[in-house]
């Protein structure tokens, strides 16, 4: 995924810092319920894309 060259990360500290940490530790992975579905429907339009050109083979 290509990021705009102005992109900055945002610093972040206390509760969140211990989640990621807590993720990192166990190999796991922070996610919110609006990334999750934004991930869900890029996969879904891939695999529907995909499917349609095997198809049309």
């Amino acid at each position: 995924m290509k990021y705009p060259l102005g992109t900055v990360s945002k610093p972040f500290s206390g509760k969140e810092a211990r989640k990621l940490a807590r993720a990192v530790k166990s190999d796991g992975y922070v996610a919110n319920e609006a990334a999750i579905a934004v991930a869900k429907r890029i996969a879904e339009r891939r695999y529907l894309r995909e499917a349609t050109h095997v198809s049309q083979q």
